[in-house]
Order: structure tokens, then sequence, then C-alpha cells
């Protein structure tokens, strides 16, 4: 962590940090919490003056808070003195004036400069925020789950403080171990702060360090420094997440954020279900099955743990999603995984998201999935896959002018994500925006030339504006880069359109030999009849995809099947499902 030439003002025994916000005794930190070190602070600048109640106040309280002034400024000069030693009858540094104020009245070293009083009346105005990654002190590799399951946790409980603009996990990763100066950080992130810190693990104990950065000037704001048992960790973040809210003049939402203490965990599923979460944000289907092991075993040494059921969920849908199964297996379990959560804790956002999906991609119930993610709004609008979620509902309804504002405001949240950048490009093709999608994709892959989907977006559009020979070359690499058989299906339909029909039937009968190793939807073979012309095979296809209910049969209302729009077999499958048409 980088440390900051403080600003420094001496009395007596005591030191004074203008920017970390320290008192220190001999060296020692001496704890003062935020209202009684601003009125230090102002009682310092005015050393030897009369400083009036009403102007302690004004330092104290913005104008817009409401507070029993007088009975919350006593408390302040009260735990002041205390933290100071200070004897009101005979005091050595805080003199009482009664009816008027206070004044301090020992030597000081190093008075304020202008511009430091400037700052102290100033405080920043700080509307968004991202924090780091945090630093594993361990010095272990094997630990790096804990320190970026931890990093994750802390985001969410952040999250929480209303009126603030907090970035996503998947952005802010992305600077782990970088060199960049913070203010660069800050500029690329457009957000006004920074949370840095590190973390330290000692058998069943967790230490974590986190200061506060203002990022247009560097400067150092607040630091603090939390050690608790590893039961405690929830507890821990949501103490951060509240001095935070305290340090920037804002709160932690109470309707995001129970007023009752957070849960204590049991320590090894708590670890378990960080080895999950870093698993599962590999999104390979590997890893994924990975993560389902470990969110079972966070599930079996704790039964309540509502948090793992939700993450299991996720996991689960995301298999669904890879079509590493039969949709009829997988997707339900993902349901199931979600209601327990919401059965232990209805406030997981987690689990209203993943049963939104499911609501969406399996059982077409569509007022329950915009219900679904409108709860997960509402618990958590500072997170990225919510708003994702439920512009892709909407994009799905063809509400595409709502879905696109509501996917800038994910963006926003992760704004330097190639995923979600591209997934944006994969939202403006079904809105048929193809010159924006296609610049979408680019941007994304400029960030990262090898993320498959990517490439598999911007080859749909890339058909649909007739390059052809573009989009093949596209799919091609996407799916050498791991895309999988819905990749291949699609790319022997684009050859099937270019007039290549024998690479069309080559893959064709690929995908049917595969079929006996492997699931292989029979959506995805029906791709490859579509686009050979063949649509009393497609149709067939397509009628065994809705009875399996594979989630892709929702594509019928995309663009590449525009053409069997006025198929009657086309409008009554897309009735049945219950999309627009």
């Amino acid at each position: 962590m980088r440390v900051s030439s403080p600003h420094l003002i001496r009395f007596g025994l005591f030191e004074v940090d203008t920017r970390s916000g320290e008192l220190r005794r001999q060296g020692s930190k001496v704890n003062l919490q935020e209202q009684p070190f601003q009125a230090l602070v102002l009682l310092l600048e005015r050393r030897g003056e009369v400083v009036t109640r009403e102007e302690l106040n004004k330092r104290l309280w913005p104008e817009d808070t409401f507070v029993d002034f007088e009975r919350g400024l006593n408390k302040a000069i009260n735990k002041l003195r205390a933290a100071l030693r200070d004897d009101p009858e005979k005091p050595c540094f805080i003199e009482t004036l009664p009816q008027h104020g206070y004044r301090f009245i020992a030597p000081v070293e190093n008075p304020p400069s202008v511009r430091d009083r400037f700052r102290a009346q100033h405080p920043p105005q700080i509307d968004s925020l991202a924090v780091l990654p945090l630093e594993n002190l361990s010095g272990d590799p094997a630990q790096e789950y804990f320190s970026d399951g931890l990093t994750e946790e802390l985001i969410c409980a952040v999250a929480r403080i209303a009126s603030l603009r907090v970035i996503s996990r998947t952005s802010v990763m992305s600077y782990k171990g970088a060199r960049k100066s913070l203010p660069v950080i800050a500029k690329e992130l457009r957000v006004d702060a920074i949370v840095e810190g590190t973390i330290a693990r000692s058998d069943q104990k967790v230490r974590i360090t986190a200061q506060l950065i203002y990022a247009p000037d560097d400067r150092h704001l607040w630091s603090g420094r939390y050690e608790r048992e590893l039961h405690d960790v929830l507890q821990l973040q949501a103490e951060i997440a509240e001095d935070i809210a305290s340090q920037i003049h804002k709160l932690v939402d109470p309707g995001q954020h129970p007023s009752v203490p957070a849960r204590k965990v049991h320590p090894q599923a708590y670890e378990a279900c960080l080895k999950g979460i870093f698993f599962r944000d590999k999104m390979t289907p590997a890893d994924l099955a990975k993560s389902t092991a470990h969110f079972t075993q966070a599930i079996n040494l704790d039964p309540g743990y509502a948090q793992a059921y939700a993450n299991l969920s996720q996991a689960q849908f995301y298999l669904g999603l890879f079509g590493m199964g039969p949709a009829s297996e997988l997707f339900p379990k993902a349901k199931a995984s979600a209601v327990k959560a919401l059965e232990l804790d209805e406030t997981v956002a987690a689990a209203h998201n993943a049963l939104a999906a499911v609501h969406i991609l399996y059982e077409w119930d569509w007022a329950g999935a915009e219900a679904e993610c409108l709860r997960a709004l509402q618990l958590s609008p500072n997170d990225s896959v919510t708003h994702v979620h439920l512009a892709d509902y909407m994009s799905i309804q063809e509400r595409h002018d709502e879905a696109i504002a509501e996917y800038k405001l994910a963006l926003e949240l992760d704004p330097i994500s190639c995923i979600y950048i591209g997934f944006f490009g994969l939202i403006l093709y079904r809105a048929r925006r193809f010159d924006e999608a296609i610049a979408q994709c680019q941007k994304a892959l400029e960030i990262n030339p090898n993320y498959a989907n990517a490439l598999w977006f911007l080859a749909l559009s890339l058909e649909q504006k007739g390059q052809l020979a573009e989009s093949i070359e596209k799919f091609e690499r996407a799916f050498s880069l791991g895309a999988g058989p819905p990749c291949r299906a699609l790319l022997g339909r684009v050859y099937a359109l270019a007039g290549e029909r024998a690479k069309a039937e080559s893959i064709l009968e690929e995908l049917k030999t595969l079929s006996h190793q492997q699931y292989i939807s029979p959506f995805d073979i029906a791709v490859v009849y579509a686009g050979l012309g063949d649509l009393t095979s497609t149709f067939q296809l397509l009628e065994q995809a809705y009875q399996q209910r594979v989630f892709r049969i929702i594509e019928l209302t995309f663009p590449m099947f525009d053409n069997l729009r006025p198929d009657p077999r086309w409008q009554d499958l897309v009735r049945r499902i219950g999309l627009p048409h």
C-alpha cells in the first residue's frame, strides 16, 4: 500500500495527522471518531481563539444533517477530552467558555497551512468510488482466492452506501498488480475516490487495512485497520462500509443493509465459498464444475448460509447457459438453490438474479422474471450483474430502447469489462443496430483480442450486414478459442448462406456424430438446417428444443430468424413461448 506524506500538528505528547485522520500519543494511535477529530482540527486551526458552538456544529455536520446538535457536540467534546486525557476543570488543552464555545490553549507546532485549512472546511464531494483488489500479504499465491473473494465481498458491502456509484468487480480486478498511479486508475474508471488495502490471515483470524484516497489530487482522506475472527468476517465488511460512508458523509442504505448484526459464518464454510467464487468467475465449464463442489461443501458445513446457496444457484445457471447438460436437469437445480437461499434470507440479491435467469431461460415466466429483476435491483442498485439481467430481459421482450438505457447503467458500473462491453454488442444486435453492435464488439476485442464471445457476437452482426466472409472468419476464430458447439452450428449456418453447402453439411454431420458422445442441443442442429433452407427439419428440431426447454429457443425472435417470421410454425412456437411477435 502506498504511504502519503502526512501534514503533522504536534502539541504536548500528541500528534495529529490531518491527512490520514489519525491522532497519536507518543507514536501510538489513539482511537477517535470522525466528529471529535474534526472538532480537534478546527480548534487547532484557531488555536488561542474562541471557537463558537455554532462554528463547531457547521464543521461537524453538513447542513442537511438531522441531529440534536447540542447533545451531539457535547458528546463529541467529551470524547475528545477523554482521548486527550484532559480534565475540563483543570484543562491543559481545551478550555470551555460557558455559553460561548471552546478554545485550544496549549502550544502547537507545525500549524496547518492555509491550503490545509481550506481542505478541512471543504471536504471533497465523492459520488463514485472503486475498491481495488486487496493486496495479499500472506506471501502464499495459493491464498489469492481468499484476497480476491474478500475483495468482491467488500465491494458488495460498500455498494450499499446510498447515492454512491461503486465500480463492480469485473472492472477493478483488471488492476490487480497494476503499477498505475491512483489518479490514472480513477480517471480510467471515472470515479472520484479509490479504496485500496491489504489482507492478511493468521489461522482463524483475518486482518484488513484500508485507506480512502481522493483521486483528483491523490489526497489521503482516511485509513482504518480491522482484525476479527474469521466467523465475524461479515460484520467486519459491514463495519468497513460504515466507516467509509461516514468519511464521505453518506449513509449505508438501511433498506439494503439490515440493522441487525451480520450473522456469524462457519469459518471453513466461508473459505469454501470464496474458493467457489474464485473458480466461478473464471467462467469455463471445468471451473464452474469445481465451483459447484466448493459451494456444496460450504452448504454442508453451514446449512443456514444463504449466500452459499445463491452462489451455487448462479454456478448451476451458468452450467445450463453453457449447455453442459440437459436444461431439464440444470435449470431446476439452479431454481431450487435460489429458492432455498431466499427462504433463508430474502435480501440476497444474487438469488433473485439467478431466479430471474431461470424464469427467462427455462420457465418462460416473463412476469416473474421482471419481478425478480426489479427486486434484485432494489436490493443491489450498484451491482452491474443486476442491471445486465434486467436489460437482457427487456431486450428479449423487444423493449430495445429501455434495454439499451438499462445496459448503459451497467457499463457505468463496469466501464472496462470486455465481458459486458461485448455483451452490449449482442443487445444492440437484437435491436437491429448492427453498426453500433460491431463497434461495441470491436471495443471489447481491443481489451481482450481472444475474447470468444465478442468474436461470436461480432460475427452475428457481420452476417446481418452481408459481410459473410468476415463473419465466417470471426466464427472460426471464436470456435478455435473454445466457443463450443453453438458457435460451430452458427458457422455452419453462415457457410450455407455463403453458398458453401459442402462445408455446412460437414458441420451438420459433425454435430450429429458428436451428439452420441455428449449433449448437443437440437436447437443447434436446427440452426444449420435453417441456413441450408431445409425448413421441415428446422421446425422438427425446434419443436424438440421446445419440448426440452432448450434456453436458446428464445432466440427465435433474433435477427437471424427474421426470414421465418411469416411462417405459421414460427408464429405458433413464439406464441407458446410467450415472446412478442
